[in-house]
């Protein structure tokens, strides 16, 4: 009895040893064809980029990639989500660098600016294919988040006006930013950087308390 239980055990655990390691084998290569993507998309643009060269560049098989994703489509709609992580990112980095809400709203739009202007023409319509994509309630909240906490200290602080909840606040911000970034995307001679500057002039200066 004893050692049927035991031998039970051992199956169960080579089970979900078996199924840990699978789901990690499925991660590496879904990150593999994703990075491969996101630098082919870079360099030669989303359009000209075929299924087979991010292939080739992920060292898969075309049946692998399939497996992973339905359509080059939807490896764009994991890198939008992927971006708004990377905002998110941002966003909790300035705060942790800034002393007051103003330096961090600065450094948060100055690390875009960069971080937009990064590349050439392809980057930019790389931009354009990823802001068009609709990530969802769940990936917009998780972007969020890290705003108002930002937001909520700089209440606490005093140096951001108590008139308004921060959840407005920081729609505003947020939905500015993102509107700056479609507009770069779409416009050919659109100046991103003075344009990103002065919202973030105007935003500091309109929460700022009297």
């Amino acid at each position: 009895m004893h050692r049927c239980i035991y031998v039970h055990q051992n199956l169960l655990w080579f089970f979900v040893r078996s199924e840990s390691r699978t789901e990690r084998n499925k991660r590496e290569v879904r990150g593999r064809i994703v990075a491969a993507a996101a630098e082919l998309f870079d360099e030669h643009g989303v359009e000209a980029t075929k299924v087979e060269a991010i292939c080739d560049q992920a060292d898969i098989a075309l049946r692998t990639f399939f497996n992973h994703f339905p359509t080059k489509r939807d490896v764009v709609d994991q890198l939008a989500i992927d971006a708004t992580s990377e905002v998110a990112a941002r966003v909790r980095s300035v705060h942790a660098q800034g002393r007051s809400t103003r330096e961090r709203l600065e450094l948060f739009f100055a690390q875009s600016i960069e971080a937009s202007l990064r590349g050439g023409p392809t980057h930019r319509e790389l931009l354009a294919a990823l802001v068009a994509v609709p990530v969802g309630a769940e990936n917009l909240r998780a972007a969020r988040e890290p705003m108002l906490d930002l937001l909520r200290d700089g209440v606490a602080a005093g140096d951001i006006a108590s008139d308004h909840a921060v959840e407005t606040l920081a729609d505003v911000v947020i939905g500015t930013f993102y509107r700056i970034i479609i507009d770069w995307t779409n416009t050919d001679d659109y100046e991103i950087r003075e344009h990103l500057s002065n919202a973030c002039r105007f935003l500091c200066d309109a929460i700022a308390p009297e």
